[in-house]
């Protein structure tokens, strides 16, 4: 059974391009632990076409978060805002990048992809 980070990355592999990124050329990588592994999920963006690879290759953006807290923010139950806020995810590289990756999570009724799930109604933390 696939857990909410493998559907993500899986989807935005099928999407193949974002429109709300056209104007984006950037390499994003996000470092996912889990347990005593690291998962490391390259996403290349090329003008809103999206390319998605298990890499370790340098990125703009490097995204390094908990399997846990990673579903957490993909599936709502937490902003990505409020996990760095905590510790629990950090960022190296270019932040605005992680800002602007927000744009690729998945959209719920009644939220923009620029607004915290917070603002539409959700929970900060589950």
């Amino acid at each position: 059974m696939m857990d909410a980070t493998a559907e993500f990355f899986d989807e935005i592999s099928q999407r193949g391009h974002e429109p709300m990124l056209k104007r984006l050329s950037a390499t994003l990588r996000w470092d996912i632990i889990d347990g005593d592994t690291t998962e490391h999920r390259l996403v290349r963006i090329d003008h809103g076409d999206l390319r998605v690879t298990m890499s370790e290759e340098p990125a703009e953006c490097v995204i390094i978060v908990d399997r846990a807290v990673c579903n957490d923010v993909i599936s709502g139950r937490t902003s990505a805002l409020a996990a760095l806020l905590r510790g629990a995810a950090t960022v190296e590289g270019d932040t605005e990048l992680m800002v602007l990756a927000q744009r690729l999570f998945p959209r719920r009724r009644g939220v923009s992809a620029g607004r915290s799930y917070v603002a539409g109604g959700g929970a900060l933390d589950g």
